[in-house]
């Protein structure tokens, strides 16, 4: 029975001091401020570890007033009449971040954001509309601080060049500490439409004898005459211009949060094998159409873009019998364009020309001097390309699944399609709406 309560008596200052650091609580201030606590028990004695930190003034008997002085750290202590600890604080005194918080009140006025200094440094937390808000906000407390910035560059990269987005740069300051967050974190959905249009030109002189599927003996002029007179040896001479429709290289939809990137590609790997020391490497080479993109949007919700598209195709001229040596023809581009919601913007001028000649004759007759032109056609055929890019930005934002209607393929007969019997027309509009925003409700 003795043990048992001498066991008792060694262990309950244990929990009674256990029970005291629980309770003590972190109480942050800033220079100068004063806080009220109220106490259940009558008041009988303060103790404070630092009083050139932090002092108290007793109000009445169930009232204490701690104010803060200087920076720093100080421990406050509040015993009742019988010696019992009603109150702990363990208080931290920091700078003042009133001025901070009085500008950002007036000129960010629907901004949550408040500023307080935990050491040397200030603390931003709270929520905004937008990240531009949330740069603005911290690059003004850096300045207004006088705080080191270091300036982060951000570059979008290509399989051979790299670029520097200016409008990306982020500076990070010393001594700041950002935890604001967004409300809603804005996303753009790119729609980039590639096509290549042809401009094709036949140069022809000279006259045919030998039309695409007939045999020798059967042969026709360009334009068929049927005698010979001083116009329809001019017709023989003709030259052709004929203008051919363009093609759509890829039509990618890209999404991307604000002030990410997002890439694209469609085409194929070209192997690269290195000989050195006798010993073989291979490295891939990307060929095909690519996009790099870029988007940050801006706090009225104008869209900067940064778009670096580029097209690239095998080029065969430096392949021999001796050495296979495939190239590429590439052409590549680099822009950056400021847009509203729903905006496009078109990117042209990007021009390939490639010109091949022929030149056919009947043998023998074709070889004799200034007789033989009338046995012979020469053709120059120039085939000009050139790249343009559209592109159309909207901003996005997630939906439910259940409000989204998925694309679907609806099968038809041969004869369906001869006489327009399509049917299920909610279904062909909600699928082309759907495609047309990038796989986004807006």
């Amino acid at each position: 029975m003795w043990l048992k309560k001498l066991f008792t008596g060694a262990l309950s200052p244990l929990l009674s001091v256990a029970t005291t650091v629980a309770a003590s609580e972190y109480l942050p201030m800033a220079e100068g401020d004063a806080r009220p606590f109220a106490t259940q028990q009558e008041i009988g004695t303060v103790f404070v570890s630092n009083p050139a930190v932090a002092d108290y003034q007793v109000i009445d008997k169930h009232k204490v007033v701690i104010y803060s002085k200087s920076t720093g750290k100080s421990s406050l202590i509040v015993f009742d009449q019988s010696g019992n600890t009603i109150l702990s604080r363990r208080i931290q005194v920091n700078k003042s971040a009133d001025s901070i918080q009085r500008y950002l009140r007036n000129h960010y006025p629907n901004a949550q954001v408040n500023a307080y200094y935990v050491g040397e440094q200030v603390v931003l937390s709270g929520t905004v509309s937008s990240e531009q808000v949330k740069d603005e906000i911290y690059i003004v407390v850096g300045e207004m601080l006088e705080k080191p910035a270091n300036r982060q560059k951000f570059e979008l990269e290509t399989e051979d060049e790299s670029y520097e987005m200016k409008f990306m740069e982020r500076r990070e300051y010393d001594g700041v500490v950002n935890n604001i967050e967004v409300v809603v974190t804005k996303q753009v959905n790119v729609k980039v439409s590639i096509a290549e249009v042809s401009q094709k030109a036949l140069e022809q002189i000279g006259v045919s004898y030998f039309s695409k599927g007939q045999v020798p003996g059967s042969g026709v002029f360009v334009n068929a005459i049927n005698a010979f007179s001083a116009d329809d040896i001019l017709m023989m001479i003709n030259a052709i211009d004929n203008e051919s429709v363009g093609r759509v290289l890829a039509e990618p939809n890209l999404s991307v949060t604000s002030g990410e990137s997002a890439s694209f590609l469609v085409g194929g790997e070209l192997p690269v094998v290195t000989t050195i020391d006798g010993g073989s490497s291979v490295s891939y080479k990307e060929f095909g159409v690519r996009l790099e993109l870029m988007a940050k949007v801006k706090r009225d919700n104008k869209i900067t873009l940064s778009l670096v598209p580029e097209v690239s195709s095998l080029d065969s001229q430096y392949e021999n019998d001796t050495y296979d040596l495939p190239a590429l023809k590439t052409r590549r581009a680099r822009t950056t364009v400021e847009l509203g919601d729903g905006q496009s913007f078109v990117l042209g001028g990007l021009l390939s020309s490639e010109d091949m000649e022929s030149l056919s004759k009947i043998p023998l007759i074709g070889d004799i001097p200034i007789l033989g032109t009338l046995f012979r056609n020469a053709e120059t055929e120039r085939n000009k390309t050139e790249l343009i890019i559209v592109a159309t930005v909207n901003l996005v934002k997630p939906v439910e699944t259940s409000t989204i209607s998925l694309p679907t393929i609806n099968r038809t007969s041969t004869l369906k399609r001869m006489f327009s019997w399509e049917n299920d027309e909610e279904k062909i509009e909600s699928t082309e709406m759907l495609l047309d925003n990038g796989g986004f409700k807006q």
